[in-house]
């Protein structure tokens, strides 16, 4: 499979978190720590007052009202906020798993790009998903990952026993030869493709601090208070 090529695409802006039915927001509630906190503190408190039917009971009054309380946007964005940090959990943690088998080279590479990712969250969200930097460390952690699955292949291979090329030896059979030539030219396969993928990754690299360096010092912002000065000098000369 060929790395994709990568460059400075401009994506179109999406909204952070999608709006979801109403559901989807109850489900959102019910696995909520805080909630399940509360049905179990409820569950037990009517246990010990009414036993069983006391804990049923207090179990539904509890989930009729965490169902209820849902119909309010400051309960609805907090559970849109818990399943942005869920997401971006399971993506952190399939990151570091691809990660791990590349050596804590690639590791300490990966964790400096990723604050540099969410430096540039901080300073301007829209611009960090206009870029899709998370995507973008998605990419990272995928070619890390298949450029030591390349050097492990290189390596189980036996390559350094190879010669630089076939010797004639009458006294090898054909079919040997033929063999060793396979070796040969996946030998030369691999070293390509671990060049290329190499240079994928610096260009992974560089791509993101391109779009942190860009957030970090606004050009347009300068440009614009130019301007601005341009003006109120021109209106005192008037």
């Amino acid at each position: 499979m060929q790395p994709a090529r990568l460059g400075l695409v401009v994506v179109p802006p999406a909204p952070l978190t999608a709006p979801g039915s109403a559901v989807s927001y109850v489900r959102g509630a019910m696995v909520s720590p805080i909630c399940i906190s509360a049905a179990v503190f409820a569950s037990c408190l009517g246990a010990g007052m009414l036993g069983v039917v006391g804990a049923l009971g207090a179990l539904l009054a509890v989930s009729l009202v965490i169902a209820a309380s849902t119909r309010y946007q400051v309960v609805r964005r907090h559970l849109e906020q818990e399943a942005a940090a869920r997401v971006r959990c399971a993506r952190e943690a399939r990151r570091v798993r691809l990660l791990r088998s590349a050596g804590p080279v690639r590791l300490h590479q990966y964790f400096e790009l990723r604050g540099l990712v969410e430096q540039t969250e901080k300073r301007d969200a829209a611009e960090a998903n206009r870029f899709d930097l998370q995507e973008l460390l998605e990419q990272f952690a995928a070619l890390a990952n298949h450029h030591q699955q390349c050097l492990d292949a290189l390596r189980l291979g036996g390559s350094h026993d190879l010669p630089m090329a076939i010797p004639i030896d009458p006294t090898r059979s054909r079919r040997r030869r033929e063999i060793q030539a396979r070796r040969l030219r996946h030998r030369e396969a691999c070293l390509v493709r671990i060049e290329r993928i190499a240079d994928e990754l610096e260009a992974v690299d560089e791509l993101i601090r391109l779009v942190a360096q860009r957030v970090a010092c606004p050009i347009d912002d300068l440009v614009m208070m130019d301007r601005e000065i341009d003006r109120r000098l021109g209106e005192l000369d008037e």
